[in-house]
């Protein structure tokens, strides 16, 4: 006969059932939830200043309610830590579990519940959206990021490069255009690092039209420059777009090859 299950054991079952959830998991869950998405609209609502001056004591009041049910939950797990895979009960683990993606924003938003005046940490909160993919179930989706990931990898060197290019030729943008229009008093030329405001909105094709340059020769320079612009913004997305659809294909043929082994009797190589 088996011995009972430890606070600890039912509650690691409770946050993270692994033979499904059940009605009580499954209410906890929709609560959660349901204060995540409350929570960004309440943030989102609480920066309008007519809403926050007639509402602004009862957010502060579903601020502290939140921040008090997403602690317990956050120090649930984190006390359930020396029974997840890898882990052996040490000050370690611990600060591994504590300093992995998802706990540490969930610890930045609680940060940002209690403290009033955190205008910094409260768009933090939006991050605790991620945490409705395990909330939800949407682990499937997981291996999209995962996907999304190793093609990242994979392409790090030639996006690396393109990366330093791209900065070189904001720099050489910047000088470029500063050397012809600051003479001629151009607004937003009187220096290069003002210019560089310029070329980095210009090279990104966005195009803000606050700063322009006034020479025939500032735009015949600009002109070129908008050409490498369009060019330099295209060669980071056709490298993911190439990895994403050579990384499908592999996953494709594997998938294939899977599902053919068992009928021909073939091993595959």
């Amino acid at each position: 006969m088996s011995a009972p299950a430890s606070f600890r054991e039912k509650l690691h079952s409770f946050l993270d059932p692994s033979d499904g959830a059940g009605p009580a998991e499954r209410a906890f869950n929709a609560l959660l939830v349901t204060l995540i998405l409350l929570t960004i609209a309440v943030t989102i609502a609480g920066t309008v200043p007519e809403v926050q001056r007639e509402y602004g004591r009862a957010i502060r009041l579903f601020d502290y309610v939140c921040a008090f049910v997403f602690g317990l939950e956050y120090l649930g797990r984190l006390y359930v830590t020396p029974l997840r895979p890898g882990a052996d009960g040490s000050v370690r683990s611990y600060l591994r579990y504590a300093t992995s993606p998802l706990p540490l924003i969930d610890l930045l938003v609680l940060i940002s519940l209690m403290v009033p005046a955190t205008t910094a940490l409260a768009s933090l909160r939006g991050l605790r959206l991620l945490k409705l993919l395990s909330l939800l179930k949407l682990g499937r989706y997981s291996d999209s990021l995962q996907l999304i990931g190793r093609v990242i990898r994979q392409r790090a060197g030639e996006l690396l490069s393109t990366v330093l290019i791209v900065l070189v030729l904001v720099f050489i943008a910047a000088s470029l255009l500063y050397q012809v229009e600051s003479s001629a008093g151009t607004r937003g030329f009187e220096s290069i690092p003002q210019a560089l405001w310029w070329a980095v909105v210009t090279l990104t094709t966005t195009g803000y039209g606050d700063v322009y340059p006034a020479t025939p020769l500032g735009k015949a320079a600009a002109g070129l420059i908008m050409l490498f612009g369009v060019g330099m913004v295209a060669l980071p997305a056709g490298m993911i777009a190439s990895g994403f659809a050579e990384e499908l294909s592999r996953l494709r043929q594997q998938e294939t090859a899977a599902a053919c082994c068992p009928h021909c009797g073939k091993a595959l190589e």
